[in-house]
């Protein structure tokens, strides 16, 4: 017999082995989906890995159930790939699957709820045999049925099946699975797994002619027998313009297209009676067809447009560089045009039949990419991200890997970290685009991958090249230029020679001391806002913080609003009337008193996006001003709307968040207010100067983007920072010498490797207890590169308490043991009862 080992959905550290029925045996290969018992009853679809004839030793091999494909979908390299995700971030290869494939790829056996067969034969009965008895019922046979065990059997009575979904929503429950189980055991009720596709391929219907309507002379006869009805006359004449029905001399048959139903009824503005009395009289017939979700509109195709002196040197540089390496660090400042050397680079790899992956670290700016790939490439390029459906991304997942004539249909894709997953069979070039950027780091769930270190390993294994883009590189990137393993690439020219905008430092705590501080903003962001309004010009302003202010305080006592799940102080939104906790989501309406005190004096306290939007109307009420932060951008195109408002100059000032510092281009704005530098700079991070020096220069580039040199008005009460002070001159250089002493002397990143441990449970006293047995172990082999265990700033969330230990190990330490040493030490104390149910997380390369 053949046995196959499969990749499960599932947190297990092994890969389980099934039996393959002789039935199946021909077509199973390595790479397809196969549908598995897992368990008792669950049931899922894993990926077969290997195909052998090695019986399992210590159980007995189920069997599969079905292939769901008829050839595979993840092939060789691609386990790879995930085999290396899971080693270097350390999670299970099943956490890998989950991550790597579309929801819709995923299937999973769901719990389906019936009347038991004894019980529902006499289901006409069932009424009399419960008795109301106050709030339980009583049932003939001597059971009792509570009153929410009585809901469950009367919705069932009615509907036949529900899902645990279903009956948690019909309680008004969580978890039902107690209420659940009591009708199992009184047997009044059965469960079955059934496994389901969320993946169902779209369908339209469209009307053709009816197999009976042969030649011309069967037409006329159509039209004699419908002389009477005008309507169907009508819709049969509006069928035949629209489908372009003529006759082929040639081929002695109509030559037309199928028409979409629901057009055919629009034009003709007709019922849909019109149309199903043509059907029955055989002149017409519907069809349904499978169409794409993903709208691949037609492009005006234009030429890219002519490079600069500069531009083209630099890609003279880049392409000279990848005769020799495969990593490139094109270091540009803002507005340099590095888009247009990436458009040169995309044609010139598809043209040798290669695809491209083009990453971008945030959905806001897929929006303008798109539209000015399309024009050069038209469908040739796919979008991948998370606002697509699940249905839409696997339509994207199967566009990007081979048709029938060998050839992918996308041959480019745009995307966000997920993008690395999909089913790449001829890796060419991957642009790795504002590659400093946090977000292409993976935080929750597992596995905690960052996609730009990822995207270098997977373009090895496809021997591709990487092309990293940015104005403000990550200390390990250009640290890894500076020990020459990668080559450098500068552009140190704005497109059209307009300078980089001038930056003036606004000192709020000198203005405040005099009184000079208008709310929010400092004289002269006020004064260049007004100046700029004026002109007919656009504003950005940057507050990285959403909300209208970051916590409520009672001025006499000081008592603070909590989550009641999460060690954190509530936001408040005042749009809603909410304090809203951003970790869990859990909120209330404001109080008007102090619940400790019982006092009148709650008052707000920092400020957010809302608070500054709301600012800004009343020193300027007549213009239009929008925000761009997760509140406003939650729907599939709401980055699309408010981005293409303001491209069209129908908002006057956008207030964003980090969003609105992501290499978005708007031609129009002259000035950028930073409303609050010191937040970024206090933030107890070793990156933090990093973080605040690449924030601000990048959302400094928004300004003066096309005719003229634009303003910066950074606020801050921190006005002889170091890093500011960079900022204003565009000293990248001399901020990365500093950064480098510092990580040197304190050991951290690029120097050192960092792995960072979160021990969780709802249980403090365990937490505290495994985090120091797990440290203690740890220092045996590590001594004191181990550090902690402490509490996080936040050590509690949506109730699970939390411990972090931290790891710094030298680059000569070899990775892979070191994490090996890790696990053995955290199973052997996993495997004592009492720390059974702990969490543990790993987080390689922690940001």
């Amino acid at each position: 017999m053949k046995y196959a080992d499969l990749i499960l959905p599932l947190a297990v550290p092994q890969l389980y082995t099934y039996a393959i029925p002789q039935e199946l045996e021909h077509k199973c290969q390595a790479g397809m989906r196969a549908v598995v018992q897992f368990g008792k009853r669950k049931f899922y679809s894993g990926i077969i890995r290997n195909i052998h004839s090695s019986k399992p030793e210590l159980y007995e091999a189920k069997p599969i159930n079905s292939l769901l494909d008829e050839k595979p979908i993840v092939n060789e390299l691609h386990f790879k790939f995930w085999d290396w995700i899971a080693d270097y971030y350390m999670c299970s290869i099943g956490e890998v699957m989950k991550a790597a494939l579309p929801s819709g790829l995923k299937l999973e056996s769901q719990t389906k709820i019936f009347l038991n067969k004894k019980v529902s034969d006499k289901n006409e009965q069932l009424s009399d045999t419960l008795k109301v008895s106050d709030n339980f019922m009583s049932r003939s046979d001597g059971y009792s049925v509570s009153e929410k065990e009585e809901i469950i059997i009367l919705a069932l009575k009615e509907k036949n099946v529900l899902t645990i979904n279903e009956i948690n929503s019909l309680l008004g429950l969580k978890n039902s699975l107690t209420t659940i189980t009591k009708l199992l055991e009184k047997e009044i009720i059965r469960t079955e797994e059934k496994i389901e596709s969320s993946y169902k391929p779209k369908l339209e219907k469209q009307i053709k002619l009816s197999s009976q309507i042969k030649i011309e002379k069967d037409l006329e006869n159509a039209f004699a027998k419908i002389s009477r009805a005008r309507k169907q006359s009508e819709v049969l004449m509006i069928f035949i313009n629209l489908s372009k029905l003529k006759f082929n001399d040639f081929t002695n048959k109509f030559d037309y297209n199928g028409v979409k139903k629901t057009a055919l009824l629009k034009m003709a503005n007709a019922s849909p009676a019109a149309i199903k009395g043509l059907i029955n009289k055989d002149i017409l017939q519907e069809i349904e067809i499978e169409i794409d979700r993903i709208n691949d509109n037609i492009f005006e195709i234009k030429t890219e447009k002519k490079l600069s002196e500069a531009q083209q040197n630099a890609l003279t540089e880049i392409e000279n560089h990848f005769e020799k390496m495969d990593n490139v660090l094109l270091h540009g400042v803002t507005s340099s045009g590095k888009t247009e050397l990436y458009i040169k680079l995309i044609k010139k790899h598809i043209s040798q039949g290669k695809q491209v992956l083009y990453l971008l670290p945030e959905i806001a700016l897929t929006t303008q990419i798109i539209n000015r790939l399309k024009v050069i490439f038209g469908n040739q390029v796919g979008v991948y991200h998370s606002k697509f459906s699940d249905a839409e991304r696997v339509e994207i997942w199967n566009k990007t890997q081979l048709d029938e004539f060998g050839n992918p249909i996308y041959k480019i894709i745009l995307g966000v970290r997920s993008s690395i997953f999909l089913p790449f069979n001829n890796l060419g070039l991957i642009i790795i685009d504002e590659e400093h950027e946090t977000t292409y780091k993976q935080f929750d769930p597992a596995p905690r991958y960052n996609a730009r270190d990822a995207a270098i390993v997977l373009a090895k294994l496809h021997g591709a090249k990487v092309l990293l883009g940015t104005a403000t590189p990550s200390i390990e990137t250009y640290f890894n230029v500076v020990t020459k393993k990668f080559a450098l690439v500068e552009l140190n020219q704005r497109h059209k020679n307009i300078s980089l905008p001038e930056i003036i430092v606004a000192d709020i705590k000198k203005a405040g001391k005099k009184k000079e501080m208008k709310s929010l903003f400092h004289p002269i962001l006020l004064d260049n806002i007004e100046q700029a309004l004026k002109n007919d010009e656009q504003i950005i302003l940057f507050q990285n913080r959403r909300g209208f202010s970051p916590y409520m305080e009672c001025k006499t006592c000081g008592w603070i609003p909590k989550c009641e799940h999460c060690d954190v102080s509530l936001t408040y939104h005042k749009y809603t009337n909410e304090l809203t906790c951003h970790y869990c989501g859990y909120s209330y309406q404001s109080p008007t008193t102090c619940l400790a005190c019982g006092d009148t004096g709650m008052e707000t306290k920092g400020f957010g996006t809302q608070k500054i939007e709301e600012e800004i109307k009343i020193f300027f009420p007549e213009i239009k001003v929008a925000r761009m932060d997760l509140d406003t951008t939650r729907g599939k195109k709401g980055y699309e709307k408010i981005i293409t408002r303001f491209e069209n100059r129908k908002i006057d000032i956008l207030i964003g968040t980090q969003m609105v510092s992501k290499g978005l281009d708007f031609d129009n704005v002259s000035i950028v207010g930073i409303m609050n530098a010191d937040s970024m700079l206090n933030y107890p991070n070793f990156r933090a100067y990093e973080r605040s020096y690449q924030l601000m220069a990048q959302v400094s580039g928004r300004a003066g983007r096309n005719k003229k040199q634009g303003k910066v008005i950074i606020q801050t009460s921190q006005p002889d920072n170091k890093i500011i002070k960079y900022v204003v001159v565009n000293a990248y250089r001399r901020m990365f010498k500093d950064q480098l002493d510092e990580r040197i002397e304190f050991k951290y990143p690029p120097y050192y490797r960092l792995i960072k441990i979160t021990i969780k449970h709802k249980n403090i006293a365990k937490v505290d207890n495994f985090a120091d047995l797990f440290a203690k172990k740890l220092r045996r082999t590590f001594d004191q590169r181990v550090l902690g265990p402490e509490y996080p700033i936040i050590n509690r969330i949506q109730n699970w308490y939390m411990k972090d230990i931290l790891l710094k190990l030298e680059k000569k330490i070899s990775i892979k043991e070191s994490k090996k040493i890790i696990l053995s030490a955290a199973n052997e104390l996993k495997a004592q009862k009492n720390f059974s149910n702990i969490q543990i997380i790993y987080n390689a390369d922690p940001i």
